[in-house]
């Protein structure tokens, strides 16, 4: 039988939980979670993203980011606003607050960054081709598995 802890998911898997662990301690501070500081780091590319592209740019499903977004307006870190060509659409907006916390957050995961790229060398370049491979292949089983489905 085949040691499961050998497999590339579980190792993935083990590792992404130390990192969300160190990560988590670190956005503490901050008083946000990971994935609220996404949806900052989203909005400090692109300030007035809808929900939409800002889920999809974070990798956030819409029934947390609803949540999350709430969280982070009531802390005064962004405002939502109907968009003028289209009042069914709502553009999401940082605040100055906001826009000082991101750029702080980002700065410390911009470092953290860092040090797992020292980590990994010059394996990095090849590693995060491995990455994308990985993930796009598996977008392809599933659109597969979608196919499967409804014939």
């Amino acid at each position: 039988m085949e040691d499961f802890t050998t497999f590339i998911c579980y190792q993935l898997k083990a590792t992404m939980k130390k990192v969300e662990k160190y990560i988590a301690q670190q956005m503490a501070e901050f008083g946000v979670n990971m994935a609220q500081s996404f949806i900052l780091f989203s909005l400090l590319e692109k300030d007035g993203s809808t929900l939409s592209e800002i889920g999809n740019r974070s990798q956030i499903e819409n029934s947390s980011l609803t949540t999350m977004v709430d969280k982070l307006e009531k802390e005064g870190l962004v405002e939502r606003r109907l968009y003028a060509q289209d009042r069914r659409v709502i553009k999401l907006y940082l605040t100055e607050k906001g826009r000082e916390l991101g750029q702080k957050i980002l700065d410390e995961g911009s470092k953290f960054n860092k040090y797992l790229r020292n980590n990994m060398g010059e394996a990095t370049p090849q590693f995060l081709e491995a990455l994308n491979r990985i993930s796009e292949s598996i977008d392809q089983l599933n659109d597969q598995q979608k196919t499967k489905k409804i014939r």
